[in-house]
Formats: C-alpha cells, structure tokens, sequence
C-alpha cells in the first residue's frame, strides 16, 4: 500500500493552525472523549498525523486530514491504533487471497485459551498439557 504524505506545505498550515499547540482530541490518541491534548508543540516535537484518514488512503494528504500533535499523543496512536489496524487489513487481504496462515500447534488443533488460562483440542474441546 502506498502511503501519501503531507506536502511541506499542508505541514506549515497545520502547524500554523494548531497555535504551537498539540491538536489530539480523544480516546484514539489516549485521552478522554472529546478532550484536547494542548501540549506545547516546542521546537521540533510537533509531529503531522493522519486523521481519520489513515495515510494509506486516497485523499489523505489534506489540511482538513492533517493534526499537529505532540510525539507522545502521535505515539500512542501509532501504538494502540495504526499498527493494530494495518496487521489486521493485511490478515484480511491475506485471507482474501485464500492464503492461510499456519497453526502455532502441531496441526493448529491445540488451541490456547486465555480466559480459561488452558490449552485445549479444538476437535474435542479436552484440556490438553502443552509439549515441549
């Protein structure tokens, strides 16, 4: 997937738009519902975001998609929501495609379960004891 970036110029405007203040407003950027960040944007820590579009869309490299944030607040979307949601559209691509990933377990019947903290066999649903 291609990936758009802002021009120098949408950047300045952001920048210029923000007030040298961090623009971040939400949950996807680790703060309350509907609250803004407002870090200062000191010196070089201001970091241009794609937002809601992610840059790998169409139509991403706008001012209206551009947000001027501080790197912990670009950080943790990055973390929490970029990364996830890119490994989840290639997992999908890849199924698409009818490629299937292979199992973690002998034959992918051994299954590990969190919520019960167990391993168990998918065809019967037994608890099993890992091997090592």
């Amino acid at each position: 997937m291609a990936r758009h970036n802002f021009s120098a110029k949408v950047k300045r405007q952001a920048r210029e738009r923000s007030g040298g203040f961090c623009e971040a407003v939400g949950e996807v950027y680790g703060l309350p519902a509907g609250k803004r960040c407002n870090a200062p944007l000191a010196g070089k820590r201001v970091e241009i975001d794609h937002y809601p579009i992610p840059a790998t869309d169409e139509g991403s490299d706008t001012l209206e998609n551009a947000v001027a944030c501080c790197t912990d607040c670009h950080g943790f979307k990055t973390r929490t929501y970029d990364v996830p949601m890119q490994a989840k559209g290639k997992r999908v691509a890849t199924r698409h495609m009818g490629i299937s990933q292979p199992g973690t377990l002998p034959g992918a019947r051994i299954k590990y379960s969190r919520a019960r903290g167990v391993f168990y066999d998918r065809l019967t649903g037994q608890i099993v004891e890992p091997t090592e």
